[in-house]
């Protein structure tokens, strides 16, 4: 019972302080796409805002179980509750030992979301959900007047669905005007019109009777590039376990005050996530 009790203390302190990190990563996320998210459908942008909080969650599951265990067995050394264990034969490191075995489910969790779940699919969910919700802009584009739809000005004269009559569109120093536009499939096909292209400081024109937009490659929907699907994971498992046991040596041996503590936890989060970066950064 002691040590499902414990067990269950760090687990209680390490979801608190994984999800406090997530939902900040989380605000962050929402600041940015305010507009997008709150004009998409809910659904989608329930879905979207829901497995960007897992994988976040799952990512910083390993380092709060690291603040988790120095922030418990601190309290227990501080309440003198170590030494009333000690003296029915419980050492601290068998407690640590037996409480570890038991949140030891809690770490490689993360690995099962990893597999599913990377950095890279968040990111291609991002510009994924952002583009589907410009092209919904794109179909829903009132008629004269300017509208900005990501890096593209557009204005169209008149409109019959998904087709587009008088366009105009400028895209950085690019200029596009064209008689008709035709939009489908995330391409809009222009016909009988001009391209006006700024380059060294002039300006050249060009004249098309066809010519196509992916707004997949101006939105910069790109295809996903795939790695190892639990290097990672399995690295920041194996960091928060190092660490788990670091911090429980220092807490015993070393730390004797509150504000050590916090310095000591904050430092060891900084750790972690700075060498997944370079890692990540690597491959």
């Amino acid at each position: 019972m002691l040590f499902r009790f414990l067990a269950w203390r760090i687990t209680k302190v390490a979801f608190t302080v994984s999800l406090t990190l997530s939902a900040l990563f989380l605000l962050v996320q929402f600041i940015q796409l305010e507009q997008v998210l709150l004009k998409a459908p809910a659904k989608e942008s329930v879905l979207f805002l829901s497995v960007w909080l897992l994988h976040f969650f799952s990512y910083f599951l390993p380092s709060s179980m690291v603040v988790a265990f120095g922030w418990v067995f601190f309290d227990l050394k501080e309440s003198k509750k170590l030494n009333v264990i000690a003296s029915f034969g419980k050492s601290p490191l068998t407690i640590f030992i037996k409480v570890l075995l038991l949140c030891v489910p809690l770490f490689f969790s993360v690995s099962i979301v990893g597999y599913f779940i990377r950095q890279e699919d968040i990111f291609h969910l991002r510009k994924l959900f952002m583009y589907k919700y410009y092209t919904e802009m794109i179909k829903g584009i009132p008629e004269k007047g300017f509208y900005t739809v990501g890096k593209i000005n557009i204005w169209i004269e008149k409109k019959n669905g998904e087709v587009f009559k008088g366009v105009f569109l400028k895209m950085d120093d690019n200029l596009i005007s064209a008689e008709e536009a035709i939009f489908q499939n995330g391409e809009l096909t222009l016909r009988n019109g001009s391209l006006v292209v700024k380059k060294d400081d002039r300006y050249y024109l060009t004249k098309f009777q066809s010519y196509k937009l992916s707004f997949s490659d101006i939105l910069l929907l790109n295809e996903k590039e795939r790695e190892d699907k639990l290097f990672l994971p399995v690295f920041n498992i194996t960091l928060g376990l190092i660490f788990v046991f670091v911090v429980f040596y220092a807490v015993l041996k070393y730390i004797g005050k509150h504000t050590r503590l916090y310095y000591t936890l904050g430092l060891f989060i900084m750790i972690h996530h700075l060498v997944l970066i370079l890692l990540r950064s690597k491959l």
